[in-house]
Protein backbone atom coordinates (compact mmCIF):
# COMPACT_ATOMS: atom_id res chain seq x y z
CA UNK A 1 0.00 0.00 0.00
CA UNK A 2 1.54 3.34 -0.70
CA UNK A 3 -0.06 5.99 0.54
CA UNK A 4 0.21 8.90 -2.42
CA UNK A 5 1.58 12.27 -1.65
CA UNK A 6 -1.26 14.27 0.37
CA UNK A 7 -3.43 11.24 1.19
CA UNK A 8 -4.09 10.10 4.61
CA UNK A 9 -2.98 6.73 6.13
CA UNK A 10 -5.87 6.83 8.03
CA UNK A 11 -8.22 4.07 7.35
CA UNK A 12 -5.81 2.03 5.24
CA UNK A 13 -3.89 -1.14 6.30
CA UNK A 14 -1.05 0.95 7.92
CA UNK A 15 -0.76 0.83 11.28
CA UNK A 16 1.25 3.56 13.46
CA UNK A 17 2.95 1.82 16.10
CA UNK A 18 6.40 3.47 18.67
CA UNK A 19 8.58 0.36 20.13
CA UNK A 20 10.63 1.17 22.88
CA UNK A 21 14.02 0.49 21.61
CA UNK A 22 16.31 1.45 25.06
CA UNK A 23 15.56 5.54 24.99
CA UNK A 24 14.67 5.47 21.52
CA UNK A 25 11.45 4.99 19.68
CA UNK A 26 11.09 2.78 16.57
CA UNK A 27 8.07 4.69 14.89
CA UNK A 28 6.17 2.95 12.21
CA UNK A 29 4.15 4.54 9.35
CA UNK A 30 3.11 3.74 5.66
CA UNK A 31 5.58 4.55 3.06
CA UNK A 32 4.88 7.67 0.93
CA UNK A 33 5.62 8.06 -2.61
CA UNK A 34 7.69 11.06 -1.31
CA UNK A 35 10.15 7.91 0.42
CA UNK A 36 10.71 6.02 -2.56
CA UNK A 37 14.52 7.67 -3.03
CA UNK A 38 14.98 6.73 0.36
CA UNK A 39 14.00 3.36 0.24
CA UNK A 40 16.18 2.64 -2.81
CA UNK A 41 19.42 3.86 -1.14
CA UNK A 42 18.68 2.06 1.65
CA UNK A 43 17.78 -1.04 -0.22
CA UNK A 44 21.38 -0.71 -2.04
CA UNK A 45 22.95 -0.08 1.74
CA UNK A 46 21.54 -3.35 2.55
CA UNK A 47 22.07 -5.79 -0.71
CA UNK A 48 24.71 -3.84 -2.48
CA UNK A 49 24.70 -6.24 -6.08
CA UNK A 50 21.55 -7.86 -5.49
CA UNK A 51 19.25 -4.76 -4.59
CA UNK A 52 16.09 -4.46 -6.37
CA UNK A 53 16.22 -1.08 -8.55
CA UNK A 54 14.01 1.78 -8.31
CA UNK A 55 11.69 0.58 -10.87
CA UNK A 56 11.17 -2.31 -8.99
CA UNK A 57 10.76 -0.95 -5.95
CA UNK A 58 8.36 1.33 -7.65
CA UNK A 59 6.03 -1.55 -9.02
CA UNK A 60 6.26 -3.43 -6.03
CA UNK A 61 4.53 -0.21 -4.07
CA UNK A 62 1.92 0.40 -6.85
CA UNK A 63 0.78 -3.12 -6.51
CA UNK A 64 -2.67 -2.84 -5.70
CA UNK A 65 -2.00 -5.40 -3.24
CA UNK A 66 1.22 -3.96 -1.54
CA UNK A 67 1.64 -3.52 2.27
CA UNK A 68 4.42 -1.12 3.01
CA UNK A 69 5.91 0.48 6.51
CA UNK A 70 8.79 2.65 7.11
CA UNK A 71 10.65 2.79 10.33
CA UNK A 72 12.09 5.51 11.77
CA UNK A 73 14.13 6.59 14.75
CA UNK A 74 14.09 10.00 15.69
CA UNK A 75 13.17 11.08 11.81
CA UNK A 76 15.79 9.07 11.17
CA UNK A 77 15.24 6.23 8.42
CA UNK A 78 15.80 3.41 10.03
CA UNK A 79 14.54 0.63 8.11
CA UNK A 80 11.66 -0.45 5.61
CA UNK A 81 9.15 -3.41 4.61
CA UNK A 82 7.52 -4.40 1.55
CA UNK A 83 4.97 -7.16 1.18
CA UNK A 84 2.26 -8.32 -0.94
CA UNK A 85 -1.26 -10.07 -0.10
CA UNK A 86 -1.92 -12.58 -3.10
CA UNK A 87 -4.12 -15.41 -3.53
CA UNK A 88 -7.75 -15.11 -3.36
CA UNK A 89 -10.81 -14.64 -1.10
CA UNK A 90 -10.61 -17.66 1.61
CA UNK A 91 -7.32 -18.64 0.15
CA UNK A 92 -5.31 -15.00 0.88
CA UNK A 93 -0.87 -15.45 1.58
CA UNK A 94 1.25 -12.45 2.48
CA UNK A 95 4.72 -12.16 0.93
CA UNK A 96 7.35 -10.37 2.48
CA UNK A 97 9.37 -9.05 -0.41
CA UNK A 98 11.77 -7.24 1.24
CA UNK A 99 12.64 -6.06 4.56
CA UNK A 100 15.33 -3.27 4.84
CA UNK A 101 17.58 -2.49 8.33
CA UNK A 102 19.96 0.38 8.21
CA UNK A 103 23.49 -1.13 9.36
CA UNK A 104 24.07 1.96 11.70
CA UNK A 105 20.59 0.98 13.39
CA UNK A 106 20.79 -2.91 13.25
CA UNK A 107 20.25 -5.06 16.78
CA UNK A 108 17.96 -2.09 17.82
CA UNK A 109 14.49 -3.91 17.28
CA UNK A 110 13.97 -2.27 14.06
CA UNK A 111 13.49 -5.68 11.98
CA UNK A 112 11.21 -6.99 14.87
CA UNK A 113 8.92 -3.98 14.89
CA UNK A 114 9.03 -3.61 10.95
CA UNK A 115 7.84 -7.93 10.83
CA UNK A 116 5.42 -7.11 13.69
CA UNK A 117 3.45 -4.56 11.82
CA UNK A 118 3.79 -6.14 8.58
CA UNK A 119 2.68 -9.38 10.18
CA UNK A 120 -0.63 -7.65 11.60
CA UNK A 121 -1.68 -5.62 8.53
CA UNK A 122 -1.46 -9.05 6.52
CA UNK A 123 -3.21 -10.43 9.35
CA UNK A 124 -5.92 -7.18 8.98
CA UNK A 125 -6.33 -8.35 4.85
CA UNK A 126 -7.22 -11.76 5.80
CA UNK A 127 -4.04 -13.41 5.01
CA UNK A 128 -3.80 -16.54 6.90
CA UNK A 129 0.13 -17.24 5.94
CA UNK A 130 3.18 -15.28 5.33
CA UNK A 131 6.19 -16.10 3.61
CA UNK A 132 9.67 -14.96 2.80
CA UNK A 133 13.10 -15.93 1.39
CA UNK A 134 15.96 -15.51 3.19
CA UNK A 135 19.32 -16.02 2.52
CA UNK A 136 20.67 -19.19 4.21
CA UNK A 137 23.97 -17.52 5.56
CA UNK A 138 22.06 -14.06 6.58
CA UNK A 139 22.51 -15.93 10.64
CA UNK A 140 20.80 -12.65 12.34
CA UNK A 141 17.71 -12.75 9.76
CA UNK A 142 17.29 -16.24 10.36
CA UNK A 143 17.59 -16.37 13.66
CA UNK A 144 14.58 -13.39 13.98
CA UNK A 145 12.33 -15.34 11.80
CA UNK A 146 12.74 -18.72 14.02
CA UNK A 147 12.31 -16.97 17.00
CA UNK A 148 9.20 -15.34 15.92
CA UNK A 149 7.46 -18.77 14.63
CA UNK A 150 8.94 -19.08 10.91
CA UNK A 151 9.72 -22.27 9.32
CA UNK A 152 11.97 -23.70 6.65
CA UNK A 153 9.75 -24.88 4.31
CA UNK A 154 12.16 -25.02 1.29
CA UNK A 155 15.41 -24.72 0.04
CA UNK A 156 16.20 -22.23 -3.22
CA UNK A 157 19.10 -23.41 -5.12
CA UNK A 158 20.77 -20.25 -6.49
CA UNK A 159 18.22 -18.33 -5.64
CA UNK A 160 20.58 -14.95 -5.55
CA UNK A 161 22.63 -13.65 -8.35
CA UNK A 162 25.74 -14.80 -6.60
CA UNK A 163 24.70 -18.27 -6.63
CA UNK A 164 23.82 -18.63 -2.47
CA UNK A 165 20.68 -20.82 -1.77
CA UNK A 166 17.68 -19.07 -0.18
CA UNK A 167 15.50 -20.49 2.54
CA UNK A 168 11.86 -20.23 2.38
CA UNK A 169 10.30 -19.49 5.64
CA UNK A 170 6.12 -19.61 6.40
CA UNK A 171 4.68 -18.79 9.77
CA UNK A 172 0.71 -19.18 10.33
CA UNK A 173 -0.56 -16.19 11.19
CA UNK A 174 -3.22 -14.99 14.17
CA UNK A 175 -7.04 -14.13 13.10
Amino acid sequence: MLVKKGQSSKGSLGVETNASNGCRKVAIRPVTANDLQNLVDLERECFTAEAYTKGQIRDLLEHPNAVAFLAEIDADIAGFVISLVEGFEGSKLGHIVTIDVAVKHRRKGVGLTLLKAVEDALSQSEARTVYLEVREDNISALRLYRKQGYVKTEILENYYSSGIRALRMMKQLKS
